[in-house]
């Protein structure tokens, strides 16, 4: 299409593309084709590889920012239009960017003639095509909605022997946040360069979301190794060389998901994704840097833990329905009185019944569900706790604490609050903490324990011995209680091993003014041997298991004990 103006001024149409430019995500341009002057918006100037946004010399400067694949197609358009045996400027190609690299852009122009008629300007927009194109800007490869349109025209698998491939690289967000988005985007280009080098003709790869590529194999010879897990080695093998060859910069590596189909197999086209995607996650959740095969009865465990983890989100919102308190005795060993108790969460659904501790806490962890229940339980068990100091002022509660719960919620003010509404004293209650990795967390860790030391809050390190054994928080006296694990406790008889270890934790503690309490004492012989190494407390099955509020002011509540 061509315009005529009369009046024609270069600086005039710059000016205004200009703030044009301003107001859209496009880029616009304006080609003096008479006089090689070339003018485009400031923002592209950011993206490609230009270095500034006005320049003459244009069609030169052009080559330079055109993909020299592509320069070709572009040289010939322009050389038509200024002959007039083209009419009009209507191309996809690529820039090349900042970083190197390729951009697809669909430029678009219309004609200006002067009085004379003769060709001056070239007006119009240059648009990146990314999503709204196949390829991607980043990598070069088929971006999802190629890879799903591909799905869609297979339809069935039913005649094909191939696989599916995902691979992701692990801990890109992290290399983002520390390196910045530029070297996130080089480390995508350089995976899927060495994808591409390992793939070859065998299959298409495409670009997924985030840090994910997906490599499909339509036909796949079947020998002693998986295919899908020989060419993710050959893959992490490549990933290794291009990292060694730019002398280590940055060091990543890569995780692998596949899922298989077979010509026996009725499989849709529409759930390999899925299975690709499950596999995945799995190999992540290993450790990383590793490959799975998608394996049915691995998804079906993993599609119960989220019917699971739903249900235990509608009993949250469900006014923490199916969520009870047990509490479980601790023996005061120079008073041989039960003076305490440990607060126990229970859960059950009529669809899964009562269901362990160990399912279903991970699950209210990893969907941050602890933080609301975790309100509950402090509540709950100080409620309780305050009904129980009438038979004696003493009596004290011990609540566990996730580290979820420490790290994304303001957990001080939490109990604040429930101790102010309760008129509850802090003295009758300690907060167990599980030793583990977390607690290596440097700064963060130490200034919320000094927190708890402030409000004087009792504070106790629970499975002591199992984890990291984090001597330092006990040398600054960060805990007032150590509980010496089960693992312990449960061979003390027939394990010098263990007795020794015991009984240098407990005098180290005692050394420290810590109390000592011991988990998981369970027959006559246990206690006989534990009470020689003078623990504070004794928890454990000998006494009493995990019950009821009802059962324990029945059975248990301030009994005095013969040992």
């Amino acid at each position: 299409m061509q315009g005529r103006l009369e009046n024609l001024d270069f600086e005039h149409f710059n000016q205004v593309f200009t703030l044009l430019g301003r107001t859209t995500d496009d880029y616009l341009f304006i080609f003096d084709l008479e006089k090689d002057v070339y003018a485009i918006s400031e923002t592209a100037v950011e993206q490609f590889a230009l270095t500034e946004s006005r320049f003459s010399d244009a069609t030169r400067i052009l080559k330079g920012v055109c993909h020299p694949d592509d320069w070709s197609m572009l040289e010939q358009n322009i050389a038509g239009i200024r002959n007039k045996t083209i009419k009009e400027h209507n191309l996809e190609y690529r820039w090349m960017s900042k970083k190197g690299f390729p951009v697809w852009i669909s430029c678009r122009g219309q004609l200006i003639l002067d009085n004379s008629g003769r060709i001056r300007y070239m007006v119009g927009r240059i648009t990146e095509l990314g999503r709204k194109n196949p390829i991607d800007n980043v990598t070069e490869l088929y971006r999802e909605v190629r890879f799903r349109s591909d799905l869609s025209e297979l339809k069935s698998l039913a005649k094909k022997n191939g696989y599916l491939l995902q691979i992701g690289i692990d801990n890109f967000r992290e290399i983002n946040d520390k390196y910045g988005k530029e070297m996130g985007n080089e480390v995508l280009f350089s995976v899927a360069e060495s994808i591409r080098e390992c793939v070859k003709e065998k299959g298409t790869v495409y670009r997924m979301d985030g840090d994910e590529m997906a490599i499909l194999v339509l036909e796949a010879p079947f020998g002693e190794e998986e295919p899908a897990r020989k060419l993710y080695h050959e893959i992490r093998s490549q990933v290794d060389i291009m990292i060694s060859k730019k002398g280590y910069q940055l060091f990543y590596t890569i995780s692998g998901g596949s899922a298989y189909f077979y010509q026996a197999d009725e499989d849709k086209a529409s759930s390999l994704m899925e299975k690709a995607e499950f596999a995945l996650h799995l190999a992540k959740q290993r450790g990383r840097n590793t490959y799975i095969a998608y394996d049915e009865e691995e998804y079906k465990l993993f599609v119960e833990r989220l019917d699971m983890q739903e249900k235990l989100r509608q009993s949250v919102m469900d006014g923490f329905k199916g969520f009870k308190l047990y509490y479980q005795p601790i023996v005061n060993i120079e008073k041989k009185k039960i003076l305490g108790a440990e607060a126990l969460l229970r859960w059950s659904h009529e669809k899964f019944g009562m269901v362990s501790p160990v399912e279903f806490i991970p699950l209210l962890e990893e969907s941050g569900l602890i933080i609301p229940v975790g309100r509950w339980i402090i509540k709950t068990a100080m409620n309780q706790c305050k009904k129980w100091k009438e038979a004696d002022e003493d009596f004290r509660i011990n609540i566990n604490l996730s580290f979820i719960q420490i790290k994304k919620s303001n957990i001080i003010s939490d109990i604040d609050d429930c101790m102010k509404e309760l008129d509850f004293d802090s003295r009758n209650v300690l907060f167990e903490i599980t030793e583990s990795g977390e607690l290596e967390e440097g700064y963060m860790t130490k200034r919320i324990l000094e927190s708890f030391q402030r409000r004087k809050l009792n504070l106790g390190i629970d499975d002591f011995g199992t984890g990291y054994s984090n001597l330092r928080y006990i040398k600054e006296m960060m805990f007032d209680l150590v509980k010496i694990d089960r693992e312990f406790i449960k061979n003390i008889t027939q394990s010098q091993y263990d007795y020794l270890v015991v009984k240098q934790f407990t005098e180290l503690s005692h050394s420290l003014n810590l109390r000592v309490c011991y988990e998981g004492v369970e027959t006559y012989e246990d206690l006989q041997c534990v009470l020689q190494l003078k623990p504070d407390y004794i928890q454990g099955f000998y006494f009493a298991k995990p019950v009821t509020a009802e059962v324990f002011e029945k059975d248990y509540l301030c009994n005095e004990l013969e040992f």
